[in-house]
């Protein structure tokens, strides 16, 4: 069976479509501006208390290449580990990625060691940001089920007393995050990244 020279362009265009499609669109479409979504997320506020008794807060700026980074901030300040997301024009809308990277400055080596070393951890880190940043743009509340399986959360959802304490526990805990990254909103620089704060 030989293909008509028409049915030959169709496939063609169909192929270079996909094939186009799949190079350089990283990340997540999201039908608003990237002003809009840069806005979004300077202002997101990340549920610290599901990240144990080393991170004690989180601070967010936007750095020179216009880039969201939301530090993870130890005790004193200094930053543990960063998720740094990039916002690109995208037709009427915006593509964003995010990455979890090392902290910049004193930590860098020895938090870029860590995170090789800890995978099964670092892929959690990953799930928590990508929640982080689409529960910001998207204006909902942070899903705390977020690396639940889904039959998980379908039974929680059949079981709504059970889920009402779970949403309840979290409201009081993302208030406790929101007062600690306020804490932390003073201005700072990229060089100030990493450092102790005395």
């Amino acid at each position: 069976m030989r293909l008509k020279p028409a049915c030959l362009a169709t496939l063609a265009a169909i192929v270079m479509t996909g094939l186009l499609a799949g190079c350089g669109a990283s990340g997540t479409h999201y039908d608003k501006t990237p002003q809009q979504v840069a806005a979004a997320l300077r202002s997101a506020y990340l549920p610290t208390h599901i990240l144990g008794s080393t991170v004690k807060g989180s601070r967010v700026s936007q750095a020179s290449d216009g880039a969201i980074v939301t530090a993870l901030l130890d005790e004193n300040g200094r930053e543990l580990m960063r998720f740094v997301t990039t916002v690109t024009p995208d037709g009427a809308g915006s593509r964003v990625a995010t990455a979890v990277e090392p902290p910049h400055g004193a930590n860098a080596e020895r938090a870029g060691k860590a995170m090789a070393q800890n995978g099964y951890a670092m892929g959690l880190m990953k799930l928590l940001a990508k929640e982080h940043v689409a529960a910001a743009i998207e204006g909902r509340p942070f899903d705390m089920m977020f690396a639940s399986p889904p039959m998980a959360k379908e039974m929680l959802g059949a079981m709504p007393d059970v889920q009402a304490r779970i949403n309840q526990a979290n409201a009081g805990a993302m208030d406790e995050a929101r007062a600690d990254q306020d804490g932390e909103s003073e201005e700072f620089t990229e060089d100030d990244w990493g450092g102790s704060r005395n």
